[in-house]
């Protein structure tokens, strides 16, 4: 019996066979093969449904499956292992030594996959973050906010990392290797778009980020409107005292 074979359809099987019709009469009207009006009508009289109860996945099995998915997930939560890592630390837990592509298929199946780390800091306070977010969301609107952020620019930067290739062969390309010159952006962004930026060679210390701030934002009569800088890695300069 073919999986496309819908619950309605079977049920139309027996509807039909109460009417009196044959086996073969069924077959043309449903466009069905006899076998399968035969396996679908002995299965109607032996359990009183058109499916078998006992063929395919029990609840059990089902359970058993959900089961692991959820020991895996909170097993790699908390754990940054390789593979063959892994292999070792099942062998120790319980006992049972699998190979690395069983290991692989069964995280996959469990909807598992390895990702780059996302690295956040310890120091952070959720708490903190929260009160800070309810501040701002309370006291500012969004025409009042300034993101300042800073980038750095060399003859590396537009190297690109991947490429195609055929099969068993690598992907090359003759690219520059020295650094060269170095030169930092330091953009200010708003609603209105980039309000402010200031380009420099080399990189970017305390005293010309001091200067960008109070020359071209804050000594800007366009910019009083403006209350509140949202400046990234602040720390890196040592400025305090910007606000």
């Amino acid at each position: 019996m073919g999986k496309s074979l819908s619950e309605d359809l079977r049920w139309r099987i027996i509807y039909c066979q109460a009417e009196g019709l044959t086996q073969n009469e069924i077959a043309k009207r449903m466009y069905v093969s006899e076998s399968t009006v035969y396996k679908v009508c002995r299965i109607f009289k032996k359990w009183g449904c058109v499916k078998d109860p006992f063929v395919g996945k029990v609840e059990g099995e089902k359970y058993y499956q959900d089961k692991i998915c959820r020991y895996w997930k909170a097993w790699l939560k908390k754990s940054r292992w390789y593979l063959d890592e892994l292999v070792h630390e099942m062998e120790q837990r319980i006992g049972k030594l699998v190979s690395i592509p069983t290991l692989w298929r069964s995280l996959k199946f469990c909807g598992i996959t390895r990702k780059k780390i996302q690295k956040a800091s310890k120091e952070r306070s959720d708490i903190l973050r929260g009160v800070y977010l309810y501040n701002i969301g309370m006291n500012y609107t969004a025409e009042q906010l300034i993101f300042i952020d800073e980038s750095a620019k060399d003859e590396r930067t537009l190297t690109r990392l991947y490429g195609y290739s055929s099969i068993n062969t690598r992907a090359k390309k003759s690219v520059v290797f020295v650094r060269g010159k170095r030169y930092t952006i330091l953009p200010a962004l708003s609603l209105e778009g980039f309000i402010a930026v200031d380009i420099m060679e080399g990189s970017c210390d305390k005293e010309r980020f001091k200067t960008f701030v109070l020359t071209q934002l804050v000594n800007n009569l366009y910019l009083y409107h403006y209350l509140e800088f949202f400046i990234n890695n602040i720390h890196l300069f040592s400025i305090r005292y910007l606000k």
